[in-house]
């Protein structure tokens, strides 16, 4: 998915395409820095997808997709910007979705997923059980445990074994995994609440009886995760 970036702020820049890098399937083919910018890089490389922000000199997000509508109708415009009150304008000009600064990660992965569900719904990871090799789909994890020199693969029906560390697959895998014990990572879609248990905070995960414990260390990022989820 040809895809370009589009803000007057290097560090915004910067940051989404440190968060696409994960994202097999896009390719950051141009940068823009406005509106006219990006009107000439996207008649240079008619990409399917640009990253658009509102608030920009020379000429805007929403007039710039104003033109798009006309002339590349299939573009797909996800807006990015750090104000709310350019929701309604923004969808006026049918973008697919409206992401508010700081971009989160699991934000992205949401609005991503409208575009390229396949790809979502089948990423995986590889692992081999003594001489058979199989993929297991991202999605079927529910929680992932360090247990000395193996990472345990918890999944609905079984717990299989990884060579890969815990470290490895939250740096592969950042928009999916969420840390909240320094030997265990939750999947961010099954994840749904926290249980209070005597001077324990346990994770409550979808379809999984196991309730993992959540550090103090990492409570209130747990936390914040569930709040900006229920958002």
């Amino acid at each position: 998915m040809k895809t370009i970036i589009v803000d007057d702020e290097q560090p915004a820049r910067e940051r989404i395409r440190r968060l696409l890098n994960h994202y097999n399937s896009i390719h950051i083919a141009a940068e823009a820095t406005n509106g006219q910018e990006a009107l000439n890089l996207i008649r240079e490389h008619n990409p399917h997808l640009i990253f658009l922000d509102i608030s920009m000199p020379v000429m805007n997000g929403v007039e710039l997709a104003k033109i798009l509508s006309q002339e590349f109708p299939q573009l797909k415009i996800i807006f990015t910007t750090a104000y709310d009150q350019y929701a309604l304008q923004a969808f006026d000009v049918n973008a697919t979705d409206y992401l508010l600064k700081p971009i989160r990660k699991e934000r992205l992965h949401k609005a991503l997923s409208k575009l390229m569900p396949t790809e979502v719904e089948q990423e995986h990871i590889t692992i081999r059980e003594r001489d058979v090799v199989k993929k297991v789909l991202l999605k079927d994890i529910l929680f992932l445990h360090s247990d000395q020199k193996y990472v345990e693969i918890h999944l609905a029906q079984q717990t299989l074994l990884a060579s890969e560390s815990l470290k490895e697959l939250e740096n592969r895998f950042p928009h999916l995994f969420l840390r909240i014990h320094r030997s265990t990572l939750v999947n961010r879609q099954h994840f749904y609440g926290i249980e209070q248990d005597d001077s324990r905070c346990l994770a409550l995960l979808r379809d999984c009886e196991t309730k993992p414990i959540i550090s103090r260390r990492h409570q209130a990022d747990a936390r914040q995760f569930l709040q900006s989820s229920n958002d």
